[in-house]
This record gives structure tokens, sequence and C-alpha cells, in this order.
């Protein structure tokens, strides 16, 4: 029987996917479907939704500082446009 490559790496992927929002619900008030809802319906990648998150957590940075390093990650205004609904809606 062939190995199915395409079978593994989908199950490998989604396995990490889980494990990444699992890690970050943990650190923020976000569930894990929230997580997820977030990165589809806003399009960042995990490596830019932990730099948003990091710039947020960054104590040593004003907020214009944080809102000019978000602004320079890939969808990461979109990100907290997202996360704001969730406060608002």
């Amino acid at each position: 029987m062939p190995t199915d490559w395409e079978k593994i790496a989908r199950e490998t992927r989604e396995a990490t996917n889980e494990k990444f929002r699992d890690r970050i619900s943990s650190l923020t008030r976000l569930t894990n479907d929230e997580i997820e809802n977030l990165i589809n319906d806003t399009g960042i990648s995990q490596t830019d939704l932990t730099a948003v998150l990091k710039e947020i957590e960054d104590a040593t940075k004003s907020n214009e500082a944080k809102a000019n390093a978000i602004s320079n990650i890939n969808k990461g205004v979109s990100l907290l446009v997202g996360i704001a609904k969730k406060f608002v809606l």
C-alpha cells in the first residue's frame, strides 16, 4: 500500500495548528475557536499573529511605537480590528 503523503502532511499541519491555538489561548483571553476565526477572517499567518501579540505585550514601548510596529506586520491591523470587534459586538 502506497504512503499517503498528502494525508500525513495535512494531519501534521492540523496538529501543529491546534498546538499553536492551544498555546496562544493559554496566554490570552481568547479561546481556540476565536483564535482560529481571527486567523481565518484576517488571513494573518501564525508567525505574524505571534509578532502582533509580542508587540502588544512589550511594556517598554509606547502605544504609538506599538501601533507603528504593528502597522508594519502583514495583516497586523486587520487582526487588531478583529480583536476589537470581540469587545465591541
